[in-house]
């Protein structure tokens, strides 16, 4: 399987080196970076310490799938300033040679019962078009993930219309469009080619139906049906990465003994593996 990633969220305070070697001993062909002050990568790095990154991740054999930014749009006077650090992130993607950057949409909202602002729409798709310009202009792909008010394929398919740019697509993240009801047969087919990069995790409903996110497990223990996504993925034609993203930094339910990333990552890799090879079984008996 070539087309493993995971997500360096977890990796907070890891070198470069740490984070390419655990990739090898895995089996991963591709690194989602985070982008920050606590990782190893971030916007504020040198155009010499850009170029050793790319060699030390190419001389591996590994490829930058995209940087997980952490802009966040809403359509609000806010999004100038997160306008000016994501044009920052869009010259890291381009000087590591990423496939994309990572955005968000809209709020955070961890209940149901949560009140946020109204999202001007017409504001946000004209503060997209001008991010995908910007990127474009730098031969850079701007990612947005199923998150927020967009975690679904009925309401980023509006939007992937109105913006209408080339480069504008999105990372499936498998347990958001679930939170909302959607079902993945319907997002995948709503997404289309435009689906570029797939999150993969897995998690339970909270009892609490007031909770809007479901509470996290480890890969394979949850209710996330996580081989049938894979074999509509295919199916359909996907040809992206699948992204481990463990987020141990801000999930108290993953901050438990046995839920270290040195852990988790080899686990994963070894279930994918198996999920592809009944794919792969699936198809040869045809």
């Amino acid at each position: 399987m070539q087309r493993l990633a995971f997500s360096t969220i977890p990796c907070d305070g890891w070198s470069l080196d740490e984070i390419v070697t655990i990739a090898k001993q895995s089996g991963y062909h591709g690194l989602e970076l985070r982008e920050g002050e606590t990782w190893c990568v971030n916007t504020q790095l040198t155009h010499d310490e850009r170029r050793a990154v790319l060699e030390r991740v190419k001389k591996a054999d590994l490829r930058i799938t995209d940087i997980g930014s952490g802009v966040c749009f809403t359509g609000s006077e806010d999004d100038a300033g997160q306008f000016e650090k994501f044009k920052k992130v869009v010259l890291l993607s381009h000087d590591l040679e990423a496939g994309g950057v990572r955005i968000f949409l809209g709020y955070f909202a961890n209940r149901r019962d949560q009140q946020v602002p109204a999202i001007p729409y017409a504001n946000l798709v004209e503060q997209l078009r001008q991010a995908c310009d910007y990127a474009m202009s730098w031969d850079v792909q701007v990612w947005i993930e199923t998150h927020n008010e967009f975690a679904t394929g009925r309401t980023l398919r509006k939007l992937l219309d109105d913006v209408e740019r080339p480069n504008c697509r999105v990372i499936y993240d498998v347990i958001h469009p679930l939170e909302e009801g959607e079902e993945p047969a319907e997002t995948i087919a709503l997404l289309g080619p435009q689906c570029v990069h797939v999150h993969i995790k897995d998690g339970v409903p909270y009892e609490d139906q007031m909770e809007s996110n479901w509470r996290y497990t480890r890969v394979g223990a949850g209710q996330i049906p996580i081989a049938s996504i894979v074999g509509l993925l295919e199916e359909s034609g996907y040809t992206g990465y699948y992204s481990l993203e463990w987020e141990r930094k801000w999930r108290k339910e993953l901050q438990v003994p046995g839920m270290e990333p040195d852990v988790v990552f080899p686990h994963y890799a070894t279930f994918m593996h198996d999920i592809f090879q009944s794919i792969m079984k699936r198809g040869t008996a045809r």
